[in-house]
């Protein structure tokens, strides 16, 4: 009987599940998707030194920016805008992203990501690309993720 329930616990551990990925040269971090969840990534914009947002709605189809929120006009921000909050600019979006999606930060962006209202990775120390990326894994790979 012992060696079923072992044999069960294997097959479940192995069973592949819907996941959202950060992945960064400081590690991987993973979320069980099983519903779509609401991602943050705010940051310091390297010229202009001031706060950006960014918000996305991840699920099992992919990402979507939703919204972007920045304090001032400089490279690499939009032009337009569809109102202003708290001394931020706001756009909204429904832009479809794909199933991956790369930022490049350097440390001095000091990049803070939320999936809902957990932080799942803030004060990179070492400069690269983050990707963030809808996948299926095996169960067991969750369990060793940090969301």
């Amino acid at each position: 009987m012992k060696k079923y329930l072992w044999l069960l616990l294997v097959v479940v551990l192995i069973i592949p599940v819907n996941v959202f990925e950060v992945e960064s040269k400081e590690g991987v971090v993973r979320c069980l998707l099983l519903h779509p969840l609401k991602v943050r990534i705010s940051y310091t914009h390297s010229v202009s030194l001031t706060k950006v947002i960014d918000t996305y709605r991840v699920s099992k189809d992919g990402i979507w920016a939703i919204e972007e929120r920045w304090q001032q006009f400089d490279a690499g921000q939009p032009l337009n805008f569809q109102g202003i909050k708290n001394g931020y600019f706001i756009k909204k979006l429904n832009m479809y992203m794909g199933k991956s999606w790369r930022y490049w930060f350097i440390p001095i962006n000091d990049v803070s990501i939320r999936v809902e209202k957990k932080v799942v990775l803030s004060h990179m120390k070492k400069q690269g690309i983050l990707e963030f990326k809808v996948d299926r894994v095996p169960l067991i790979m969750v369990l060793f993720g940090r969301c």
